[in-house]
């Protein structure tokens, strides 16, 4: 039997090298390829007809096993792999790279593998041309906040922003980026006032982007993780007429005559209005500056 000769020498090279033992994967490799390519004499006995049988091996020892055997007729294959792992459509799909691979080779016998083609045609086109072809006609003379105010129209009751247990709707965010925007404009934003925003991925950071673009405003984005010095030259290079920031990063820059702790401070907002600001801001205006 051909497997229980290859388990012999298997099972001794495993007691030999002693590897780490883990019941998830094969003790020495994960993946094998087998190519069965030796002189095969015609096997003939007399009054007798010989055929091949194939024999049926319903479990793999291996993640994944490719074996290939030369017959008259070329390459006869056979995967054999572990089903917790792929699903048969995975399998058919790297058949299909293989094939082509082999094909790419025959055809062109001195390109180094890197640069020959895994993906087949169908594979190409979809990568190529069907998911790139995402072009859009969008208005040239509408804002982003614009575009985000057509969204809350169409989907008001859609989550728009989850952060861990926290979310907010598209009609939340946009009342909440209204206040904000109303409040900032009772501030003195207009069109092109430059805003600093210095806070951490959180909901009150999507709420705070809306509102300056709302109010017409530029925003400024300053990392919380940059070295003190540096975040002292951008709010004094910039000029900020209002900086949005969070409680917990509030004492970096106590000395900012006009600071907001959007998670602290939002009390007072909330006797803003939440229909959307008047403003004059266009798509001509800044959106934003960043320090590079």
């Amino acid at each position: 039997n051909a497997y229980a000769h290859q388990d012999v020498p298997f099972e001794q090279v495993v007691e030999a090298l002693q590897p780490e033992r883990n019941l998830s994967h094969s003790p020495l490799f994960q993946v094998m390829f087998v190519f069965q390519n030796a002189p095969m004499g015609q096997l003939e006995l007399p009054g007798l007809v010989l055929t091949p049988m194939q024999i049926d091996n319903p479990t793999a020892k291996f993640d994944l096993t490719l074996s290939l055997e030369e017959t008259q007729l070329g390459l006869v294959g056979l995967w054999q792999y572990n089903t917790d792992l792929f699903e048969p459509e995975t399998i058919t799909r790297m058949t299909g790279h293989f094939h082509t691979l082999l094909t790419e080779i025959v055809a062109h016998p001195l390109q180094p593998i890197s640069q020959l083609n895994l993906l087949t045609p169908p594979e190409r086109h979809q990568l190529l041309v069907e998911w790139n072809d995402t072009q859009q006609e969008f208005p040239s003379d509408e804002c982003i906040h614009q575009l985000f105010e057509a969204q809350v129209q169409r989907t008001p009751d859609a989550v728009a922003v989850v952060m861990e247990h926290h979310h907010l709707t598209y009609h939340q965010l946009n009342s909440r980026a209204n206040q904000l925007a109303n409040h900032l404009q009772s501030l003195g934003v207009t069109p092109n006032t430059l805003v600093g925003i210095c806070m951490e991925r959180s909901v009150e950071m999507v709420v705070a982007l809306f509102g300056i673009l709302k109010a017409g405003g530029a925003y400024v984005p300053l990392d919380p993780t940059y070295p003190p010095q540096r975040l002292a030259y951008m709010l004094d290079d910039s000029l900020f007429c209002v900086l949005l920031t969070q409680h917990s990063l509030q004492a970096r820059f106590n000395y900012h005559k006009r600071l907001l702790c959007l998670d602290t401070d939002w009390l007072p907002i909330t006797s803003q209005s939440e229909s959307v600001p008047l403003s004059a801001v266009t798509s001509s205006d800044l959106a934003y500056v960043i320090y590079t």
